[in-house]
This record gives structure tokens, C-alpha cells and sequence, in this order.
């Protein structure tokens, strides 16, 4: 990349965020802090190997704190950064926007998937209650 686009903040949004399930961990843990299979029985299409992966990213771009407690068995707890905390309103107005889009371009009623419970209702859900 060169020195012009790393100044770029598109360019380095995209970059920080790039990964399938990190927009979906950074949600999962503005909550509260989660030790790691809390955080892949939250995520079951989620293999071992990429939530690590996608998790070990955003603790080197400064969104995730991994913190180790030295105790037999070993324990892990993920949480989010001040940097971290600071990306959930966007989430917020991303989620926002998604319910709009998904009421404008699908036959989908968003509204009979919330009262029903289907998958899809998790996010807004979680975005009314907040």
C-alpha cells in the first residue's frame, strides 16, 4: 500500500474492519466482556481457528483488549478498547441503516421476522434495547 492511501481514512477503516466476523465481535462485545467460547457459542458458523484470528487482529489495531488470568485452567477475557467503545455508534447507525435496506430490497418483512424471533431479528433487537 502506498503512503497515500495508508492516510486515507476509507482506506484504513476498511482495512482495521476487513474480515468476515469482526463487525459481528465488536457488536457481541460492546456488551460486556466475554471469555473466548462465550464468544464462539455466540458465533457457531464461526470456526476456532478464524474467531482467533479475526480476534488477534483487533487486538493488534487496538479495537480488543485480551486479557490473561494466570490460573489453572488458563482464562481469557475479551473486551473493547476505549478505541473499540468508540466505533459503536457507527455500529449503531450501520445497524440502522441495514433494517432500512432490508425493508427497501427484500421481500423479508423485517417486522413479522422480529415478532417470530428469526436470526435476523438479533441484531436489531439488540439495537432497540440500547
Amino acid at each position: 500500500m502506498d503512503n497515500s492511501s495508508q492516510l486515507c481514512p476509507v482506506n484504513v477503516t476498511q482495512n482495521v474492519l476487513m474480515g468476515k466476523w469482526k463487525l459481528s465481535i465488536l457488536w457481541i462485545l460492546h456488551n460486556k466482556t466475554r471469555r473466548f467460547n462465550e464468544l464462539q457459542r455466540l458465533m457457531p458458523s464461526i470456526s476456532r481457528g478464524v474467531l482467533t484470528q479475526q480476534l488477534r487482529e483487533l487486538e493488534h489495531d487496538g479495537l480488543v483488549n485480551r486479557e490473561v488470568y494466570r490460573e489453572v485452567p488458563p482464562k481469557v477475557e475479551y473486551s473493547l478498547t476505549e478505541i473499540g467503545v468508540s466505533f459503536i455508534p457507527v455500529m449503531s447507525q450501520i445497524m440502522e441503516w441495514g433494517v432500512g435496506y432490508i425493508k427497501k430490497t427484500s421481500s423479508c418483512d423485517i417486522d413479522v421476522c422480529l415478532k417470530n424471533n428469526f436470526p435476523c431479528s438479533k441484531c436489531h433487537e439488540m439495537l432497540k434495547t440500547d
